[in-house]
């Protein structure tokens, strides 16, 4: 996973897939025929030393290797006491960079509440009822799975989305006009996303043993969660991954809680999570990306 985020946000989105290719190839393998352990194993050691081997080649190491030596060199030979009276010093040597050197901590502190909200709500989608004591049988794997398994389609819909929002602003001849078109844009690929995963979650049903039936709240459920994932997805692309955060993590909280108290019909009660947080996300989305100087 960390390789693949190196690739991803590198724009290296071809080199992953190659190295991703011996491992999916056996997923698709393993649907029909059985095959051996070492097997297995060999076409899933290839995937994961191909990524982390692109990853490492696309960083700039050497040069990072280099700067932090020379930091430490300058460290090194400077002496308490050198020069008089106490002075402040520069931590960065002269011969670097004076420029901005990259967001601080607290920055990327959104994206990780982001994920680790989305993160735990596709964990109860799959564990809800096992975790408030249901039976195992009650494990809706393909669910996650799906959910999983489209951020593929998501990506892809959230280039659309921002060339088709794009395209509508050159078009538009008033700011009532672009809002038109960008809802326009948002209804279809919104649309299309959610049709694939229902398309995932449905075979995913139908390929895994003794799966639980989708059932109509399992499948508004899924498409709840997924609404959330993708217009979270969506506000994260275009900036705005605060308020996507803080929404996801107060639905993995009053999830968290429910489970906890032991409270409500589990199905139910993600339900009503995931529909408030869909509800909040789109009044956001619509907020927020309605303004067309959100898409310059």
């Amino acid at each position: 996973m960390g390789a693949a985020t190196v690739l991803l946000v590198l724009g290296r989105e071809r080199l992953l897939l190659a190295a991703l290719g011996p491992m999916a190839a056996g997923s698709a393998l393993a649907l029909f025929t059985d095959p051996p352990l070492p097997v297995r194993v060999a076409l899933l050691l290839t995937s994961l030393l191909a990524a982390c081997a692109l990853a490492l080649r696309e960083l700039p190491l050497a040069e990072g290797v280099r700067a932090a030596v020379r930091r430490i060199r300058g460290w090194a030979e400077r002496h308490p006491g050198e020069g008089g009276a106490v002075r402040w010093r520069m931590l960065r040597g002269a011969e670097e960079d004076y420029g901005r050197r990259g967001p601080r901590i607290g920055d990327s502190v959104p994206y990780g509440v982001f994920g680790l909200g989305t993160g735990l709500l596709v964990l109860y989608a799959a564990l809800g009822e096992v975790l408030t004591g249901g039976p195992a049988e009650a494990v809706a794997a393909p669910s996650a799975v799906a959910l999983t398994l489209s951020m593929g389609p998501a990506e892809w819909l959230l280039h659309r989305f921002r060339s088709g929002s794009l395209a509508g602003l050159r078009a538009a001849r008033s700011p009532r006009a672009f809002r038109r078109r960008m809802l326009a844009t948002l209804t279809r690929c919104l649309a299309v996303y959610l049709t694939v995963l229902l398309l995932l979650g449905t075979a995913g049903t139908l390929l895994w043993p003794q799966a639980p039936g989708l059932t109509w709240d399992r499948v508004a459920t899924l498409l709840l969660l997924g609404a959330v994932m993708w217009t979270g997805l969506l506000l994260q692309s275009f900036g705005a991954v605060r308020p996507a955060a803080a929404v996801c993590a107060a639905a993995a909280g009053a999830q968290s809680l429910a489970v906890l108290a032991g409270t409500g019909q589990p199905r139910l009660v993600q339900l009503a999570v995931a529909g408030a947080a869909t509800a909040v996300l789109s009044v956001l989305v619509c907020l927020l990306l309605g303004r067309a100087t959100a898409h310059r």
